[in-house]
């Protein structure tokens, strides 16, 4: 529990920094999850040892190439997408044992999302924040090859924004071939044409609201069918199809206060220099009510939300860079030499940080209580344990 605190409390120095000192504090936050995403010690429920297996026992690379391209099979483990026994059996070729292979994982899961996100995150610490609560346990400890395919995205974003489909669609591909749930980003590029504006955001936070109430009479049997038999998990559909896993309504209120905040601050928000990466996120983010009311008794959409709670992060940043409105230079130090001239108020920046810091901290805190029966609560890294990273 300490390093988790530790972390976040160094993350929260971003709050409140200049932007010389928030490159820093980015760059130990980044390391920091890494270290303890990438060489947890038998961490993250059952899918551990799941994961351990398939890895140890995952064939050559030129067999899974020869059953990915052929379709001749000579021992690749069909339950799991081709992508990702190929990518492990990379990563077994190049001598790592299976902790290695968590740690190159996970390296390649930030580096992929920090690389993607970089354009359209104006300020890391709300994003880590709100990642520490929301993403990072269930993406990098548990659910890995969703992991990879939300960082995926990340990096696809921008051929969204640059309306460079073919790349976008490859990269989709990509992701699909890792985790089958990520077909969900081939219809996500159009997104983009979505009209845009905080009187859209209102109707659409006002007509789901009420759905809530009926969202235990939502079927999506028959469609989850049809989706996984197209995409070749014939063999869960009927599990899929019948699983039901409810949203706490707290994702529901949270969502909801979000709404409120950015509908608070919209102007602000749209007024940042990233003009398309701002209509991006936030076409992506409407998503999030209709998942959080409609949809939330379906395990379906319990996982695949992440790729859309993401932009929680992404907006908090948004809403307190409008704090300035003019620009702040600084000296060789990296002081300011100007002071801000707070857009939102100095008084309301400080409470929505604060509020931001203390929403996702409890939050961090009870995933790792509630979890496995708090199984995260004691950190354990395997370079404590005398295990090598090589086989």
């Amino acid at each position: 529990m300490g390093i988790y605190t530790i972390i976040y409390l160094v993350n929260s120095l971003g709050f409140a920094t200049n932007k010389r000192s928030k490159k820093i504090i980015n760059f130990f936050v980044i390391a920091l999850l890494i270290f303890i995403s990438g060489t947890r010690y038998y961490m993250g429920g059952s899918d551990v040892l799941v994961y351990e297996n398939v890895y140890n026992r995952v064939p050559s690379v030129s067999t899974v190439l020869l059953y990915l391209f052929i379709g001749i099979n000579q021992g690749v483990n069909t339950n799991y997408e081709t992508g990702f026994i190929l990518i492990c059996a990379i990563i077994k070729r190049l001598g790592f044992s299976y902790f290695g292979f968590t740690l190159v994982f996970t390296t390649l899961f930030y580096l992929l999302m920090y690389k993607g996100l970089k354009e359209f995150v104006a300020d890391w610490a709300p994003f880590w924040a709100l990642f520490m609560y929301k993403i990072m346990f269930y993406n990098t400890f548990i659910s890995i090859r969703q992991g990879l395919t939300m960082a995926i995205f990340c990096y696809a974003l921008k051929y969204i924004r640059d309306k460079k489909i073919v790349k976008y669609f490859i990269w989709s591909f990509i992701a699909f071939q890792i985790h089958r749930g990520a077909i969900i980003l081939f219809p996500l590029y159009f997104v983009q044409y979505i009209p845009m504006s905080s009187k859209f955001i209102k109707y659409v936070a006002l007509m789901f609201a009420p759905t809530w109430l009926i969202r235990g009479q939502v079927n999506l049997g028959g469609i989850i069918d049809r989706i996984i038999s197209i995409i070749g998990f014939a063999n869960k559909s009927e599990g899929w199809s019948e699983a039901i896993e409810p949203i706490s309504i707290i994702h529901t209120l949270e969502c909801y206060i979000i709404v409120i905040l950015v509908l608070m601050f919209y102007n602000k928000i749209v007024s940042t220099k990233k003009q398309k990466e701002v209509k991006l996120v936030l076409q992506l983010f409407i998503f999030t009510i209709p998942i959080f009311t409609l949809l939330s008794n379906w395990i379906v959409m319990t996982r695949e939300k992440d790729y859309f709670v993401m932009m929680y992060g992404i907006l908090f940043g948004y809403i307190l860079e409008g704090r300035t409105t003019s620009p702040i230079e600084y000296d060789e130090y990296g002081n300011e030499l100007f002071e801000r001239n707070d857009g939102i108020g100095c008084g309301n920046a400080r409470v929505i940080s604060l509020c931001i810091l203390m929403v996702c901290f409890i939050g961090m805190i009870r995933y790792v209580m509630v979890f496995d029966g708090g199984a995260l609560k004691h950190f354990t890294s395997f370079i404590t344990q005398g295990v090598s990273i090589f086989r």
